[in-house]
């Protein structure tokens, strides 16, 4: 699937964002869902005949401004952050420096950067590692991580989960949405978003 120069610079880049998020933990937004993402990524990626390569590299990239916002308090999204870390790293670390071409670069770049950005369908890698982020949010993973972000505030959560149906509908590779389909994914999300809704429901009295 991979060179023996792409596999080195995967185990490396998972290494080092691992350490990354192990230094600066972030709640539903840990190592764990950035891996999870990474391997959403390559199973949209083999489906869709897309670059394996650059889709979990992608996968792995795209949250790393996390990080530095959760530990700074920083007033930039998180997505410019990532692209600001990568950008570093590409120049910096000898590894992605001299691992990646310059086209990879900005193909990563790009992907990262935009990676909140529905309409930003340049690369169809970008796409696909949009399509993967959105896939954690379903299914039970998904549940799981909105109550690490919001605990026990109802409102907050309740209107999480609404926002879930906004993504689910700019999921745009036939692969992610017949995972999600075939997975019941969306299900979860419906049960939960009707116990909270049923849950207000109050007698009426005149």
């Amino acid at each position: 699937m991979y060179t023996k120069e792409q596999k080195k610079i995967i185990l490396y880049t998972r290494e080092k964002v691992r350490e990354l998020f192990k230094n600066h933990p972030v709640p539903a937004h840990n190592f764990d869902h950035v891996a999870r993402v990474a391997s959403w990524a390559v199973k949209v990626a083999k489906a869709e005949k897309a670059n394996i390569f650059l889709c979990e590299m992608a996968g792995l990239l795209h949250d790393v401004g996390r990080t530095v916002k959760m530990e700074r308090g920083e007033d930039v999204g998180h997505h410019e952050l990532s692209y600001r870390i990568c950008r570093k790293w590409f120049k910096e670390d000898l590894v992605l420096s001299s691992g990646l071409n310059k086209a990879e670069k900005i193909e990563l770049l790009y992907g990262v950067r935009y990676h909140n950005n529905d309409y930003a369908d340049k690369y169809l890698s970008a796409v696909i590692l949009r399509d993967a982020d959105k896939m954690d949010m379903f299914g039970k993973k998904g549940i799981v991580r909105i109550y690490q972000m919001y605990k026990t505030n109802k409102d907050k959560i309740e209107f999480d989960l609404r926002l879930h149906y906004h993504s689910l509908y700019f999921i745009k590779t036939k692969a992610a949405r017949k995972i999600v389909k075939k997975k019941k994914m969306v299900d979860v999300i419906d049960g939960e978003l009707k116990k909270l809704k049923v849950g207000k429901i109050k007698k009426i009295e005149i």
